[in-house]
């Protein structure tokens, strides 16, 4: 992965970051979750590189993939970049 990529890349997991941290404080105001937003964002990320979405979406993995581990996890405080690189360690 050239450079360039990779900043690509890194940059969706964080606008993945940014979108939980959105959706948490949606949540908060309304009290009331919208699956569909999720699908506005993936939409949204079509229209940028392949290596952008492909951060975004790994980024989203790696939460799930800890919340389902059983980890509490705030989106304010969470460190993606390092969770999307063990996750990518461990492939």
């Amino acid at each position: 992965m050239t450079p360039t990529q990779r900043r690509l890349y890194l940059t969706g997991a964080l606008a993945a970051r940014d979108y939980l941290r959105r959706t948490q404080a949606d949540l908060r105001i309304h009290r009331e979750l919208r699956p569909d937003t999720l699908r506005w964002a993936l939409a949204h990320t079509g229209i940028h590189a392949p290596e952008y979405r492909a951060g975004f979406l790994d980024g989203i993995g790696a939460f799930v993939s800890m919340v389902l581990e059983g980890c509490q996890i705030n989106p304010e405080t969470w460190e993606v970049l390092t969770a999307v690189e063990r996750a990518g360690e461990s492939q």
